[in-house]
Order: C-alpha cells, then sequence, then structure tokens
C-alpha cells in the first residue's frame, strides 16, 4: 500500500552504450516516479532495456545522461562503493537465476544479509523465513539439492531478511514452470504486503505484471503507462538492440 511519499524518482534517464563503431541507445527519457509501498512491474520482452532499467534503479549502473533519487539519495551521482553501502542498507533482490552461494546451504544463503547488516539473531530470523516460505524442512540443503522452485523461495526469504525498503525482482519465475512459477509468486507478493515493501519487478509475464499495482510497457528503451499495445504485437527488434 502506498504511503504517499516517493521512495524512487526518474528524471530523464538516457542510457548508451558504446559499440565501438557505433553508439546504441538503450533507454530514451525515462521518467518515474514511485510511492513508497507501491508494487511495480515493467513488462517486454527480451532485449527491450527493461533489465538494463532495473540495474540503473538499484544503482547497479549509472546512467549516460539523467538522476535516478533512491530514499531520498540521487544514486546516479554516488561512487561505486557508496552505491553499494545504499544497497545493502534498503534494496533487496530476487533474480531469474536464483544468485545463491552453491557451498552454503538454505539457511546459510539466508542468514548472509543479516549477518553483513550486524543482527545478532540471524540464525532464528533466517529460519523463520525459510519457515515462511514453508522450507522449514530443507534448511541444511545446498542449492544443488533443492529444486528450481525450492531454490527460488530461499532467493525470496533471502531477499526480504534485511527487511528492505524496496525490492527489485528480475523475472523472478522465469526460470519455473507454470505451477511453480504461480506458487513463487504468491508468496513474493504476500510477503511485500505482509513486510509493506516497495517492489519494482520486471517480467514478460503479463498475468504476473497484473497482480502489481501500476504496471508499465517498455520497448526499445521507450517507458509508457499504461501499456498501449500487447506485447506479442509491438514490431520486430533490430540485431543490435537483440544483441543487449
Amino acid at each position: 500500500m502506498a504511503t504517499g511519499e516517493y521512495i524512487l524518482k526518474v528524471t530523464d534517464l538516457t542510457h548508451r552504450v558504446d559499440l565501438g563503431h557505433d553508439t546504441l541507445t538503450i533507454l530514451h527519457d525515462v521518467n518515474l516516479t514511485v510511492m513508497a509501498g507501491q508494487s511495480v512491474a515493467i513488462v517486454g520482452r527480451s532485449g527491450s532495456g527493461k533489465t538494463t532499467l532495473l540495474g540503473l534503479l538499484a544503482g547497479l549502473d549509472t546512467p549516460s545522461d539523467g538522476q535516478i533519487e533512491l530514499d531520498g539519495q540521487v544514486i546516479s551521482q554516488l561512487g561505486e562503493d557508496q552505491r553499494a553501502a545504499l544497497r545493502a542498507q534498503r534494496v533487496g533482490f530476487v533474480f531469474q537465476s536464483f544468485q545463491l552461494l552453491p557451498a552454503l546451504t538454505a539457511l546459510e544463503n539466508v542468514m548472509l544479509p543479516l549477518e553483513l547488516a550486524g543482527q545478532k539473531e540471524a540464525a532464528s530470523q533466517a529460519t523463520e523465513l525459510l519457515q515462511r516460505v514453508g522450507l522449514g524442512d530443507r534448511l541444511t540443503h545446498t542449492p544443488r539439492q533443492l529444486s528450481g522452485g525450492e531454490q527460488q523461495r530461499v532467493a525470496i526469504a533471502r531477499a526480504f531478511a534485511a527487511r528492505p525498503k524496496i525490492l527489485f525482482a528480475d523475472e523472478p519465475t522465469g526460470n519455473l514452470d507454470n505451477n511453480t512459477g504461480q506458487t513463487v509468486s504468491d508468496l513474493l507478493m504476500a510477503l511485500n504486503r505482509e513486510q509493506g515493501t516497495t517492489l519494482i519487478m520486471v517480467t514478460h509475464d503479463e498475468h504476473l505484471a497484473a497482480r502489481c499495482e501500476r504496471q508499465f510497457s517498455i520497448e526499445a528503451g521507450v517507458l509508457t503507462e499504461p501499456a498501449s499495445q500487447p506485447v506479442d504485437n509491438l514490431p520486430p527488434r533490430t540485431a543490435q538492440q537483440e544483441a543487449l
């Protein structure tokens, strides 16, 4: 539920990459304001610029032009170490490829952000979260001993462990079958509501996007709200755009 204060504000964001012989503009003059507590979906097919946009919003990269303000900080003006500190304190992530540490158990993966934040009760908090996502009997299992859906549930528990103000999700059900994806999306939305987190998700799944309060469409680096046409009917991409 939105609180009336914005947590993310993007102004005239443009991002280009140097191809050596040419420059390709991936994002064009993106403007976006997200209120604290809102859930936002950005829908676009592969190569549309949605993952690049998510990385910029989260401070994983800096834009070529424009400004990104996250929770009162203009992250587009911060150095790499400052952006990393901001992410550690206020941001959570859920990735399509899970990004669990293979040598750690499920419990240890979820404990990690809590330990980095100096939480003394990391083990008990992580255990509670894993029980919440239905993995109370998988605490000592490593990622290779878990199914894809179980790995993503661990990743969701880890993302919410430090109670981030804002959570970025990149195709959170993209590697899962329909039934497992439904279970994972149910957990993601439920935990988001329980913790009052702001959720910004990129996905090609319009059904998942419809569960968010706001839906945006991105095509050829242009962000629009609401989507003006089904993603499947958009014009074909160039070879350069498909390569990114």
